[in-house]
């Protein structure tokens, strides 16, 4: 009794702010959750912050007995509801016995009617991602769609995996109750194809984002499904972040590039267009802004800029504000994964005179991220001499590099002294294309890894460097230079296991892995 007394008089000492700033400073070590039980006073005073973030996990249809206590319910701002149910087999195993629904697209846990009531008595709701985490075509129905979608207080939605209402379109009576949302996120990392097999989706993500256009500020959609000419059409004044990916497939009847489709969106920072290129679509496509096509540039504010494969052509590059921070040249997927996907999509891969071309145009001084893939030819060391010569405020360098079918490429000390000389660089990604032994994973990444972090050598450098396996799995492994256990021994690189698993973080094609 007398400790607790004691703890609660030292914390009613402290004012809010510091208060809070000690709770979320033990609360990502579970270390809030121990404080929490040492009084009654505490307990009140840590709730808010403790049950900020919930997770539901609804193995069957969701209910008041499988759901948050209510007392719970006035400090949830962030809810995860993640669904489990045996019934997300349906559409993969066709004699399988349905549990909870009648259709085996939909998914019957995620009752409409609970949900629209239970949420709404939530007063700090603000963020709800809705999502299952297995790779199977398991669709939501709009009437659970629309019940999330009209909390009045929601102002994020990220809905994960799921199909977006496959079996029919909104009505104009739902649309009309949609809370103001400035953040949707459509993601899928798994299913590509699959998602165009349900056209309904891009009728309803067309209808629900063009009723949003007046508030969303960030919105990340799978291309398969994207309403491209809702975001043609519409107006979208506070939009700041774009972000589109997956395999792009061209609308004949609708061939306007990209910076007329975007050009209403002008407070736009972040454009992101991870996308993909089926078999037998052209890369020109993906111009932003074609050599001959008349138009202005849009994005006068545009500070972060990820382009699939990028061409010598497009305007864009001559056009980039010289305030922009970060710029990613790259396939998508990166060009190692796609003996993985060679029936579907290929991979037009830049060489490194073409990379240097496009480079040339820049004019970003302040660029601090900037991420390349290209396969090795005589310009290589060219340009790995522009990039340390133009861009010194560099703080982080992706590079992916194939060598060259000649045989002559530069060595893995040449690189190394070309990027020494970034001298606010604090963090390498690399993928070098060299051959791994039989059996040996280690040996040549290690040295790699050593002769980078020798040359680089500066205190705190984060680096990392991606590794692909014979049956094409991938993992980027963080290095970090040791030195040698007596005088005579050379200090090496090691995997450092401080800040991840020692076997390495896994890469997947569609995915953001760092």
């Amino acid at each position: 009794m007398a400790n607790e007394i004691d703890a609660d008089i030292t914390f009613r000492r402290l004012n809010t702010d510091v208060l809070l700033q000690v709770f979320e400073h033990l609360r990502p070590d579970r270390g809030l959750r121990s404080l929490s039980m040492s009084c009654r006073w505490i307990r009140q005073e840590t709730a808010p912050v403790l049950f900020r973030s919930c997770l539901v996990i609804a193995e069957r249809p969701i209910c008041a007995e499988r759901f948050l206590p209510p007392s719970l319910w006035p400090y949830v701002s962030h809810l995860s509801l993640r669904d489990d149910c045996p019934d997300m087999l349906a559409m993969k195993v066709r004699k399988r016995r349905l549990r909870f629904t009648d259709d085996p697209l939909l998914c019957g846990t995620m009752d409409p009617v609970f949900l629209n009531a239970t949420l709404r008595a939530m007063p700090r709701l603000c963020s709800v991602n809705l999502a299952f985490h297995s790779r199977e075509i398991h669709g939501m129905g709009w009437e659970t769609l629309s019940a999330i979608l009209s909390i009045p207080c929601l102002r994020s939605l990220t809905v994960e995996q799921f199909l977006f209402s496959p079996r029919r379109s909104p009505t104009d009576a739902s649309l009309g109750s949609l809370a103001p949302l400035t953040t949707f996120r459509f993601e899928h990392r798994a299913i590509r194809r699959e998602l165009r097999q349900y056209p309904l989706q891009q009728d309803a993500l067309g209808l629900v984002i063009g009723r949003l256009q007046h508030t969303l500020e960030n919105l990340l959609l799978p291309s398969e499904v994207t309403p491209f000419k809702s975001l043609a059409g519409t107006r979208w004044p506070q939009l700041k972040e774009l972000h589109l990916i997956g395999e792009f497939h061209p609308d004949p009847d609708f061939p306007v590039p990209f910076v007329t489709l975007f050009a209403g969106m002008p407070k736009l920072r972040v454009l992101k267009l991870e996308l993909s290129l089926p078999i037998g679509i052209d890369k020109q496509v993906l111009q932003l802004w074609p050599k001959t096509y008349p138009a202005q540039f849009p994005w006068q504010d545009l500070d972060n800029l990820t382009m699939s494969f990028p061409c010598c052509d497009d305007r864009i590059y001559s056009h980039l504000p010289q305030t922009m921070r970060h710029l990613s040249l790259r396939c998508t997927p990166h060009h190692c994964f796609t003996p993985w996907r060679r029936y579907y999509v290929h991979s037009p891969l830049l060489y490194a005179s073409e990379m240097l071309e496009i480079l040339s145009k820049v004019d970003t001084p302040n660029l601090e991220h900037l991420e390349l893939e290209y396969r090795a030819d005589a310009a290589e060391d060219d340009l790995l001499l522009y990039i340390s010569r133009k861009f010194l405020k560099l703080r982080s360098l992706e590079i992916h590099r194939f060598r060259s079918s000649g045989g002559n490429d530069i060595t893995i000390t040449d690189i190394a002294l070309r990027v020494a000389r970034l001298q606010d660089l604090l963090t390498l990604q690399a993928y070098l294309d060299t051959d791994i032994t039989e059996g040996h994973p280690f040996p040549i990444l290690r040295q790699n890894a050593t002769i980078l972090a020798l040359i680089l050598a500066r205190p705190g450098l984060k680096l990392w460097l991606l590794q692909v396996g014979h049956q094409y799995d991938a993992k980027w492994y963080p290095f970090r230079l040791v030195a040698g256990r007596t005088i005579d021994m050379e200090s090496q690189a090691e995997v450092d296991s401080s800040g991840s698993s020692p076997e390495g973080v896994s890469a997947y094609p569609y995915d953001d892995y760092l």
